[in-house]
This record gives structure tokens, sequence and C-alpha cells, in this order.
């Protein structure tokens, strides 16, 4: 049975900086990330899936903090340079794959904890829900995810051209080419009716851009668990 809680109906608004981490620019993170932590530990987790890890900001992290992190992206040039930084820190506890969240290369129940961070709004609803169903089958029992998900409160929202229902190409600056789905507390009850536990953050991240320019985002954070 689904428990929904909701944690604040308002937006809790959080700055961010985009800074310098050996020589590549990258998004500071958030407190989601930095106090999964709390619970990984608390639950005794081992196994983390980063996943859509991008250059590996999120899966450095967990590494640093003992866990054992399989870090994945469906493209090869971002992990192609996670793939650099892992060589050259001699870091060992990272383990680096080529797969996108709607084909999880891994057996059932294999992760502790599954970390989509800034992915699965960039797809369909049907493949977000396929994405969704792959991440509950690698899910230990009592396992967890923490992903977030764009709200059409977004002022982004209805940008750009439809290519469905709440699903628009061209609707964020700099992302342009990729579709992004925007959602609300119905849908992702729905979308995340099999998971026990549901706990859903109304956050509004601002974003201080190198060119003095604030880039905004309103995402639902969500932390669940299997």
């Amino acid at each position: 049975m689904i428990i929904l809680n909701t944690i604040k109906n308002d937006w809790n608004s959080q700055r961010l900086i985009i800074e310098n981490v050996d020589g590549e620019y990258q998004i500071s993170l958030s407190d989601i990330i930095k106090n999964s932590i709390n619970i990984f530990n608390d639950k005794n987790y081992k196994k983390i899936l980063d996943l859509g890890c991008g250059t590996g900001r999120n899966s450095l992290f967990f590494a640093q903090h003992g866990f054992e992190v399989f870090a994945s992206d469906i493209y090869e040039k971002p992990i192609g340079i996670l793939r650099d930084k892992v060589n050259r820190k001699n870091i060992s506890n990272i383990d680096i794959c080529n797969f996108s969240f709607q084909d999880i290369l891994f057996e059932d129940n294999f992760f502790d904890a599954v970390v989509c961070a800034s992915v699965l709004h960039h797809a369909k609803l049907k493949d977000i829900e396929r994405g969704i169903a792959e991440i509950y089958r690698v899910l230990k029992p009592k396992g967890c995810l923490i992903c977030d998900m764009l709200s059409k409160d977004d002022l982004s929202y209805g940008l750009g051209k439809a290519i469905e229902e709440n699903t628009f190409i061209g609707s964020r600056e700099g992302e342009e080419g990729i579709p992004h789905h925007y959602t609300d507390i119905k849908e992702l009850k729905k979308t995340l009716e099999k998971f026990h536990e549901v706990n859903i953050y109304t956050n509004e991240y601002i974003i201080d851009g190198l060119n003095g320019k604030e880039y905004c985002s309103k995402v639902f954070d969500i932390i669940t668990f299997k």
C-alpha cells in the first residue's frame, strides 16, 4: 500500500551555484543529494546506482563516502570524462556502465538505492513509466529511489513544441532539442504506485549562471522506498 507524504505545498527555494570542480564547471550539490548520505548510512546501504550520471558529480560524491557506486549514462562522452576522472584519481569503488534509464542492465533486486537526478523528465510519459518500472525491478526490497521531476508550475511549462500532453521540445534554454515532461502530484502518485512510501518535496532551485543570469527550476524531489 502506498503512503504518500507531500512534505510542503509551497515552494522551498534553494540557491545553487555553478562552480569549477577539477577544471569542469558543474552545478553545486543540492541538499537532497547531500542529505541522502544520512539515509544510506541509516539503512546500511552499500550498492548505489547513479542513473544518468553525466560526468559523475554525484557518483564521485557517493564514492567519497565509501559506497559501491555504479554510474551509468546513455551518452558515451560524459562517461568517458568520468572514466578519466576515476583513472586519474585511482578511484576503485565506481563501476562505469553505458545504458539508459529505460533498460537497466542489472538483475532484479540488485541495488540498495538508485539516484536519478535531472534525468527522468527528459522523456515522454510512457518512457518515464518504463524507467520507473525498471528502477523498481533492480531495487532490493526496502531499497530507496531518489529522483526529481519538473513541475507544471515551472515557468518553462508550455513553451516550445508539444509532442504529447505536458511534454515539450524547446522549452528549456540550453536543452532545446531534448524533451521535457512536466508533472503534478496526482500523476506522480499514479506513476509511483508500486512503491510502499513516497515522500515529495516541492523545491525551487535558483542557479547563478556564469553570465550573471539566474536560472530557475521548480521540481518535485522524490524520496521513495520499495
